[in-house]
């Protein structure tokens, strides 16, 4: 007897992923943490008051890497784990978010990468939710939020960020 289930337990796609002509095979994973040129371009191109929410991997560092430049650099205050250098930084983005309207929807410590490369080794998922890919852009604009990224790239060993359409399974 053939397994019958009358609905799927997944969303269907409310548009049709785009053909890149890509096939499945094995990628170089690189450390990364601002989008680059083609990555804002993209964004630029898609609707930008359609919300938005962000599914986020961190990998903290070990200890802090705050570079030349950094008031933190050589100093006491730099001397401490990755993990508390994002801290500082989740403090000020975290309220230019909530000012944007967004929120932290969820955050979690991963417990192990089921599918895909198991390196590197995340440490927190997290998803952030915008009202808007407009206020995603104001933030990543934002003085204080452009301040406090020294913090976040001081405190993290690499960092994935993947923008999922629309936040409808997401309450604020």
């Amino acid at each position: 007897m053939a397994w019958k289930h009358s609905r799927s337990p997944w969303p269907r796609p409310r548009a049709r992923a785009p053909a890149t002509g890509a096939t499945c095979r094995s990628i170089a994973l690189k450390t990364q943490f601002d989008p680059d040129d083609s990555q804002f371009a993209t964004l630029r191109g898609l609707d930008p008051d359609a919300p938005v929410a962000a599914l986020n991997l961190f990998q903290f560092n070990d200890r802090a890497r705050y570079a030349p430049g950094d008031e933190e650099y050589g100093t006491e205050a730099a001397e401490v784990s990755g993990q508390e250098a994002f801290q500082r930084y989740a403090a000020s983005a975290g309220q230019v978010l909530a000012d944007l309207g967004g929120h932290v929807a969820f955050t979690t410590m991963v417990d192990q990468v089921m599918i895909g490369p198991s390196d590197p080794p995340w440490h927190v998922a997290a998803i952030m939710v915008f009202p808007s890919r407009r206020a995603f852009i104001e933030m990543t604009m934002n003085p204080e939020f452009r301040a406090a990224s020294r913090h976040r790239k001081a405190g993290l060993a690499n960092h994935y960020q993947v923008h999922l359409n629309g936040a409808p399974w997401v309450e604020g």
